[in-house]
């Protein structure tokens, strides 16, 4: 998003924390890193830093302890004191025309409202909803949930402009808190920055299957991978010559449940290969080389719509998104993919045979431009000119 508001004449400067490292030249690009209370926990085990999720090909899916003791969530205490300090410093430098703040962490925007109060436009951002459809465990006593609902409804009736990424997310606060969100949904990104690609990727696929890849977490967000698996067993036990041409690759951290039930999986002769945690460029070379890329997302959390979608669409592969009552599930459909939902296996099984049978559409180049960052951050470029001219206004 920097890169491009950048491109359309923007000063933009980008505020995050030092507990993920740094960036080669990121101070030629505006990042501005402060102090992270997790920074302490990371050198009580040796390490300068704290290892990102998708660098393991393990992860536990546990909240931390503490996010069921800390409104509206640990970083408030970890990271936004820093973030705020340092914003407020920044700005009697630069003076700002606009702030956006984006969450999760909720905590954030208090760094919104203390900009605001001093003449800065606040833009609030939510990347994902804050008490709709949440993915942070529910508070345990009653008065820890008022005071999340509180907070909620202030800061976000406090904005200039709320962004949401998704529609169930912006029509929930229209209703709830009579405000009106602007949609500005993630992208990709046309021209990725990283590493070389291992020659090593192509050889995951094998080039005598349909290979059906998935990259990233795979049972997260609410995500039940079991149907699936039931679905690939039936098809297995009914068809097996059908079966025997498909693969189902993934490509990035699993639980050990995850693991154990995918290793396990009576799917033969289809397979599945688990790939692990790859490099970015090498998990956007193996989408690109895929013969159709899978969603799974549960209709729980209607309003997801995650990177991976959006990646997805810039890869130019079919897509089978077992994500029916999603907004990704719609974003797919309109873009001609296929779409189940991802508790049916028989509906999962069907949609399989569909793949075999072939040809599943690859979204349209102007679906693709729609979703890509130059359109998005075009977008956000007009939210902030509307934030900024209510601020000059008020």
């Amino acid at each position: 998003m920097a890169k491009y508001l950048r491109r359309s004449g923007h000063r933009v400067t980008v505020l995050t924390t030092k507990a993920y490292g740094r960036l080669e030249g990121e101070a030629e690009h505006g990042i501005e890193r402060t102090g992270d209370a997790q920074l302490w926990r990371a050198r009580l085990h040796g390490r300068d830093r704290i290892d990102a999720l998708y660098g393991s090909n393990t992860y536990s899916g546990r909240p931390h302890p503490l996010s069921r003791v800390i409104v509206p969530e640990p970083l408030a205490v970890a990271w936004a004191p820093f973030a705020r300090s340092r914003a407020l410093r920044l700005n009697r430098r630069e003076r700002f025309d606009c702030v956006i703040t984006s969450s999760p962490p909720e905590s954030i925007h208090a760094v919104g409202l203390s900009l605001q109060r001093r003449g800065v436009a606040w833009i609030a951002d939510l990347r994902d909803a804050w008490t709709f459809e949440p993915l942070r465990p529910p508070f345990p006593t009653a008065a820890q949930r008022s005071l999340d609902e509180r907070l909620e409804r202030r800061w976000m009736r406090a904005a200039d402009r709320v962004v949401c990424v998704s529609q169930p997310a912006a029509d929930d606060l229209r209703a709830r808190l009579g405000i009106e969100p602007a949609l500005v949904h993630n992208g990709w990104d046309p021209e990725p920055e990283g590493e070389p690609v291992r020659a090593s990727v192509a050889d995951l696929l094998d080039p005598e299957r349909v290979s059906l890849v998935y990259t990233g977490r795979f049972g997260s967000y609410g995500r039940d991978p079991g149907p699936l698996l039931e679905a690939l067993a039936g098809l297995a036990d009914t068809d097996p010559a059908a079966a025997s041409r498909l693969e189902l690759v993934i490509a990035g951290p699993l639980t050990s449940d995850e693991n154990a039930l995918l290793r396990s999986a009576p799917v033969a002769p289809a397979r599945i290969v688990i790939a692990g945690s790859l490099p970015r460029a090498d998990a956007l070379a193996l989408q690109r080389a895929a013969d159709a890329l899978l969603l799974l997302a549960s209709s729980r959390r209607s309003q997801l719509a995650n990177f991976k979608l959006y990646e997805y669409l810039g890869a130019g592969r079919p897509i089978l998104a077992l994500a029916a009552g999603t907004e990704a599930g719609r974003i797919v459909a309109e873009s001609g993919g296929e779409v189940a939902s991802a508790d049916d296996p028989e509906g999962i099984a069907s949609a399989l045979r569909r793949l075999l049978d072939g040809p599943v559409a690859a979204p349209g180049d102007e679906a693709r431009r729609f979703y890509s960052y130059p359109a998005v951050a075009e977008r956000m470029a007009a939210v902030v000119e509307q934030a900024v001219a209510a601020r000059r206004a008020a």
